[in-house]
């Protein structure tokens, strides 16, 4: 495991309990071949995804087929509760 993680990386997942990067499949929010998420923040000048107004995106949507109708509710206005 890397010596230094992030607490919440930029794409909102908790480091220390992501799957790509306890395989090392993920570089922690640096340059990585695999992940574009890094890039694309700092190309947009934003700190985490959900800062971005675009948030989420297809790259979210891509990369957690699971989660899409979690997604769809963060973009949505709909309340909870």
């Amino acid at each position: 495991m890397h010596t230094s993680v992030p607490k919440i990386s930029i794409c909102g997942v908790y480091c220390g309990r992501c799957p790509k990067y306890i395989k090392k499949q993920c570089s922690g929010c640096g340059p990585n071949p695999v992940c574009k998420i890094p890039q694309c923040a700092q190309k947009k000048k934003v700190k985490f995804c959900f800062d971005c107004k675009e948030f989420p995106c297809k790259l979210h949507y891509r990369r957690a087929k699971m989660y899409a109708k979690w997604l769809d509710f963060l973009k949505s206005d709909e309340v909870v509760g």
